[in-house]
């Protein structure tokens, strides 16, 4: 009886724990909480949880990575997403679906990437069985009155894009929208989070599968990522008269949780390593690189509340622009004259 209790107690705790490997060797050595944060919420609970399975959250892993050419974690999760049910076919397919809306680069690099998980694995550098290139004749346009002023772009939309990438038989319909909205999730872009969670719905995607591919993407791609995707998926559920959960963000209600106990509850509050004042700085820099206007107004006030002075952001964007480009350093000075005009503070000499 004793040697069945301590099997039954082995097996549990093997499946309880089957989505935490091990972290590679030395990977969190010089970051010791960041490893603390991956164990205790990222492979110890959003992992686990149960709207969306394994093999779903593999794939929102691979095409996030993918997306921002995260290139170690990518051919982690490519050889994570084989041993949670996705097949070469699919895998190569996620490359093709993703460069779309993230860019060739993207797609270059991970498909390299592949290759070389492939090839680790013994499995055949070619994806056996993958359906053939067929460019549909004169099919119908999905947005015929799309991009007047750039008609190629145009013809790539409604003739590669939707009449033949997204009808591949390879990845579902459903499958698709999950990745999309992954990705345009975590490049903070609202207008495609907005028709992609339209399109999601559409194809069966559920509003709690939506809250939980957002939250998910929140630790692959950052906190502001979700946030936006979070009010804009809001946006669209409330125009489709779906009932939704009094919640700060309604859409995504468990990143309320996470925000409140993760974000501001636990690192924020982190004693002895950073004080308020520097974590807002570090914040602000973050969101100014990022072009995230929404949570860069949010920081800058916190900032300011932190004891942050405006002649220290203004110094603070101008160093912040040269390693992020101009566009982001104009974008921050605007807003930060917006708020301290606000605020009635006198702006910096």
């Amino acid at each position: 009886m004793r040697i069945l209790i301590s099997c039954i107690l082995l097996l549990s705790l093997s499946t309880s724990f089957s989505q935490q490997p091990p972290p590679p060797p030395g990977a969190y050595d010089a970051a010791p909480y960041l490893g603390q944060v991956r164990d205790t919420y990222l492979y110890g609970d959003i992992w686990e949880r149960p709207g969306l399975s394994a093999r779903d959250r593999s794939m929102i892993t691979v095409a996030v990575n993918q997306s921002l050419y995260a290139t170690y974690e990518l051919r982690l999760h490519m050889g994570r997403a084989l041993d949670n049910g996705i097949t070469q076919a699919e895998l190569s397919e996620i490359i093709a679906h993703v460069l779309w809306y993230s860019g060739f680069p993207t797609g270059v690099n991970a498909a390299r990437v592949a290759a070389e998980v492939f090839a680790e694995r013994g499995l055949p550098a070619a994806t056996p069985n993958a359906s053939p290139r067929q460019p549909p004749s004169n099919p119908e346009e999905e947005f015929p009155g799309a991009f007047p002023g750039t008609p190629y772009l145009r013809d790539l939309l409604n003739q590669v894009v939707y009449a033949e990438t997204w009808k591949r038989s390879e990845l579902s319909p459903r499958d698709r929208s999950v990745i999309t909205v992954a990705v345009g999730t975590a490049l903070y872009a609202s207008s495609e989070v907005r028709h992609h969670v339209g399109r999601a719905l559409d194809n069966g995607v559920t509003p709690d599968e939506i809250a939980e591919i957002i939250t998910h993407v929140a630790f692959y791609a950052g906190f502001p990522t979700a946030v936006n995707a979070a009010r804009v998926a809001a946006e669209v559920m409330e125009g489709r008269d779906i009932d939704l959960p009094d919640a700060r963000f309604p859409a995504a209600p468990y990143l309320d949780e996470l925000l409140d106990k993760l974000v501001y509850g636990e690192t924020w509050t982190r004693t002895g390593e950073l004080d308020s004042k520097e974590r807002s700085l570090i914040t602000i820099a973050m969101t100014q690189a990022a072009y995230q206007t929404d949570q860069l107004r949010v920081h800058i006030n916190r900032g300011l509340d932190n004891g942050v002075t405006p002649q220290e952001l203004a110094e603070m964007m101008a160093h912040v622009t040269l390693y992020a480009g101009f566009p982001t350093g104009v974008n921050g000075s605007r807003l930060l004259a917006e708020i301290l005009n606000e605020r009635g503070i006198p702006l910096p000499e």
